[in-house]
């Protein structure tokens, strides 16, 4: 009888933390989709073209999720790192934590390469464009 107790014990601990690890699950969609929305909702306007940005026409070019841990379970999704690229091959790096204030910045072309290795593309010759 102490064995079955034990294991109906262990299962709904098991459903407890189910549950825990699917609420973190859900709150790190709601999270994605509202940094996805910042992202694409973002618009740059420029003099010079090439820096311009659009997020709804943007490339992604790499995307690093950073999120919070301990030893035994990954408690969530923090920031948003990505990398994008515009219709002249300029980079730019957008980091976001979906609170409405995303950081945004242009990346040169070396930097970029550095940060993207072999990800990296070369921007096409302006008379191509």
């Amino acid at each position: 009888m102490a064995t079955i107790l034990a294991v109906l014990v262990f299962f709904s601990v098991c459903g407890v933390i189910g549950a825990f690890q699917q609420r973190w699950r859900d709150e790190d969609l709601r999270l994605l989709a509202r940094i996805d929305e910042e992202f694409r909702m973002l618009a740059v306007d420029s003099e010079f073209p090439e820096l311009c940005f659009d997020g709804s026409t943007a490339e992604i070019v790499d995307e690093r999720q950073e999120g919070l841990s301990d030893d035994e379970a990954n408690l969530g999704l923090v920031r948003v790192h990505r990398f994008a690229r515009n219709a002249h091959g300029e980079y730019f790096l957008f980091i976001s934590e979906g609170a409405g204030k995303p950081f945004f910045k242009h990346v040169t072309q070396a930097n970029a390469k550095l940060a993207l290795g072999s990800k990296y593309v070369a921007p096409a010759p302006a008379h191509l464009h």
